[in-house]
């Protein structure tokens, strides 16, 4: 890997050359966190589809396997869907072996919109490490895209990201930064031993918490908890790995 470039917002992606690089995308809270849980929980693959109305249609196509309506619109359980977007919902006994259709506000749109069809790895704090080891053993040039809030820049994501771009330099890789990433870089070396209290800061965060999803900012800041990869390809989420990376 000779260099890692961020894009804060999906439109600064957009405008950007990405082809032959490995992406990984962020969306801490909580669309990234949820899914690797869902995965750790045994879940059998992840649809993400850019909208609410995608997500119905398709769930009738494949009505013989049952599959699990997911996700949110600002940041509220679509009515009608089988679970929200709080990684708490993602319990063994409720997603085990099921197909989930996923439609969320940010993270979603990005993935089946924007970078369709381009392989994907899912990172949020839950599996940093893990994500650091898959984009290692790859060697390629990075692209990370943080998923945002609404398309504007969000602090948890931008800061999980210099948590990354930190185990990637703990790990020996030299590698040339865009000024993006050498912003999330110098925050994380401030404020990256305080996960929950970034979370807790942010916009994002303090809207869930008036919404009443406090309890989730705890679980999305427990880093490597749940060291699986989740890896989007062909339109389908599954895990890629599932190897513990040592925390730092």
């Amino acid at each position: 890997m000779n260099r890692i470039d961020l894009y804060f917002t999906p439109p600064e992606a957009e405008r950007a050359s990405i082809d032959g690089r490995q992406i990984v995308i962020i969306d801490v809270l909580r669309s990234c966190t949820s899914i690797a849980v869902a995965l750790s929980n045994g879940a059998s693959r992840v649809i993400p589809v850019e909208s609410v109305e995608e997500a119905a249609r398709l769930a009738s196509s494949l009505g013989a396997t049952s599959p699990l309506l997911c996700g949110e619109r600002d940041g509220r359980k679509v009515s009608g869907f089988d679970l929200g977007n709080s990684p708490r919902e993602y319990a063994r006994e409720r997603v085990e072996g099921a197909t989930l259709i996923f439609a969320s506000t940010n993270a979603s749109s990005l993935m089946a919109g924007l970078l369709e069809g381009r392989e994907q790895l899912l990172l949020a704090y839950v599996n940093v490490g893990a994500v650091a080891d898959a984009v290692r053993r790859r060697g390629e040039d990075l692209v990370v895209v943080c998923a945002g809030k609404t398309n504007r820049f969000a602090l948890e994501d931008a800061a999980c990201a210099g948590a990354l771009i930190r185990r990637l330099e703990a790990a020996g890789e030299a590698v040339a930064l865009n000024d993006a990433a050498e912003t999330a870089r110098e925050y994380d070396r401030a404020h990256g031993h305080d996960p929950e209290g970034i979370l807790s800061r942010s916009e994002h965060g303090r809207d869930l918490i008036e919404m009443g999803f406090g309890d989730d900012l705890p679980v999305c800041a427990r880093i490597d908890s749940v060291p699986v990869v989740p890896h989007l390809r062909e339109g389908r989420i599954t895990a890629l790995s599932s190897a513990p990376s040592r925390p730092s």
